[in-house]
Formats: structure tokens, sequence, C-alpha cells
């Protein structure tokens, strides 16, 4: 049995990556357990007062149980009660989700919805793909404990940016103040007086940051969506055997139709026009203050423009 861990930050294809490697022979494809429409994921995060940060080796039950569910095959838990939890979850307002996250305390709905939410449950696929975007502190602790094949997935920046401010990511003032208290031990500060395009581009950075060093220091396999992009059933099948998948047609079926006009949260895209879209999609004053923040950190790569 395969199991993979697919990493990356929110809008770098990772979606996309999973679906298609989900479609491999045997696979199970889990998307985002920890993820803001998942309940037991509801608790799961509680107490950390922000995104989830553990060491290698640190106990968490809750956290544990969420992972251990989704590498056994993901299946949503069966019981009534659960299948409650996660139609409460779903009529949520994601601000009051939020919120508790940072330790505001529960409503009414979420207070159930902790009681009831179960973890994921075992299936009889014979391959996991499990992709998070919400793993940036604790990569390594889930790679240590599960022992999958760890594959990240990364984007330019300026499109993964471009993406965000459509979208009104990472806009959030305490958020942002987390992810500038993660930056502190690298010595690395956001601008004075940032604004939300550098807040947003600030926060990104911290994330692939943390996934791009533990990456390195843990030897995991690295692919960027601009180079699926190009020959893209080729070097998906390459990826795949890496990964020790089993290729299908299936999976090139489903390459070939996400090639088309999509938008939002949907996983089609012309694949052709993805590497420069965000041409069309900043203006000159957005990249300059991008560009000045992604100055900031030397571990990641400068975007050609």
């Amino acid at each position: 049995m395969a199991r993979v861990l697919l990493l990356g930050v929110p809008r770098s294809g990772t979606t996309w990556s999973g679906r298609v490697l989900g479609h491999t022979a045997g696979t199970a494809y889990v998307n985002e357990p920890d993820g803001d429409t998942e309940p037991y994921a509801l608790t799961a995060r509680l107490g950390f007062g922000g995104p989830p940060a553990l060491r290698p080796g640190e106990p968490h039950m809750a956290y544990e149980r969420l992972w251990a569910g989704a590498f056994a095959g993901g299946a949503r838990p069966r019981a009534w009660t659960a299948r409650a939890a996660r139609y409460l979850d779903a009529g949520a307002d994601p601000g009051t989700r939020f919120r508790a996250w940072y330790g505001d305390g529960l409503s009414a709905r979420l207070r159930i919805v902790r009681a009831w939410a179960r973890p994921m449950e075992p299936t009889d696929a014979r391959h996991v793909v499990v992709k998070t975007v919400r793993a940036e502190f604790t990569a390594e602790w889930i790679a240590e404990r599960f022992a999958p094949t760890v594959l990240l997935v990364e984007r330019n920046p300026l499109n993964v940016l471009a993406s965000w401010i459509d979208l009104g990511y990472a806009l959030d003032a305490r958020e942002f103040r987390t992810y500038v208290d993660r930056a502190a031990p690298w010595g690395i500060t956001p601008p004075d007086d940032a604004g939300p395009v550098e807040r947003q581009t600030f926060t990104y950075a911290v994330m692939a940051t943390a996934l791009r060093d533990a990456a390195a220091r843990r030897g995991w396999l690295r692919t960027t969506h601009e180079h699926l992009c190009v020959d893209s059933i080729a070097r998906f099948r390459t990826l795949a055997e890496d990964l020790g998948l089993e290729w299908s047609d299936a999976a090139a079926r489903f390459v070939e139709a996400s090639d088309r006009e999509g938008s939002g949260y949907r996983t089609e895209r012309r694949t052709a026009e993805q590497p420069d879209r965000w041409r069309a999609r900043l203006a000159d004053d957005q990249l300059d203050r991008i560009l000045a923040v992604l100055e900031r950190f030397p571990a990641l790569d400068r975007p050609a423009v």
C-alpha cells in the first residue's frame, strides 16, 4: 500500500494534482481532512490559537486520530451523529469557525459539531493520497508519525497571490500576526505599515518557506504546478510512478477532461495558459509590492518577471 501526503499552500495546484493522482488504479483521494469543511477538523485544530503547529513526536490525540483516519482511506463516518455533525458544520458561518480556532469559543452549533464529529474511517483502497494546505507547521510531525511518501507541490508565487487577491485570502489581522510571529525566529519581519497585498504576500511566504525548509530537511519529493501543466499526462505518469502509484486510463482521461475553462475553486484549467496567467491578473503596483516582500525570504526562488 502506498501512502502519499501531498502538501502545498492554498491555490498552488494541489487539488488538481491530488485529483489526478486519486484517479490512479486502486487509489483513494482524501481532500483536506484538516480543512475548513471537515467536521472533525474543528476538534483537531482547536487549542492551537491559529494554524496547527507540532514538533515531531509531540503528542496530540485529536490531531493523530484525524490523520489516522485520513491515511486509512478517508471514508465518511457512518454513525448518524457524525452525519448530523457534517450537516450542521456545512451550515456553520465560516467566520465563526475561524474565530473558534483563534480561541474565541464555540457557538452552540459548533459545540454540537464538536461533540458529534468523528474521524474518517478505513476503506479497502490499495493506495491513499491525502492532500492538505493547512500543515505547513505540522508536516514533519505527520510524516514522522505515519511514514507516507511526501510530495510538495509549489507554484509561481505571482500566480498564487493573484488568486489570493481575487478571493480575499489572508486579510485577517490576527492571522497575519500569527505568521509574523512564525517568521521572527528567521529574522524576517514584514514591511512597516503593510497593506493588504503586503500582508497576503508575507503570509504566503511564511507558509511556502516553512514547507520548503521541511522538504529540504527531509528529502521530500518536489514538483511545480507549472511543470505539470506542460505535457501533463506524461509528467503525471512519471510522478505517479515515483510515488508508488499505478497509472491508469482513468487518470489520463481526467487530465484530458480538466484541460478546459474553469474558475474559482474548480480544478479545470487551460494548462497552456497557467504558467504566465498572473500577467493578466496583477496590476503593476501590486507586482512591485509583492516582489518587495518576497525579497525578504531568501529560501524562496525569485519569480521571473
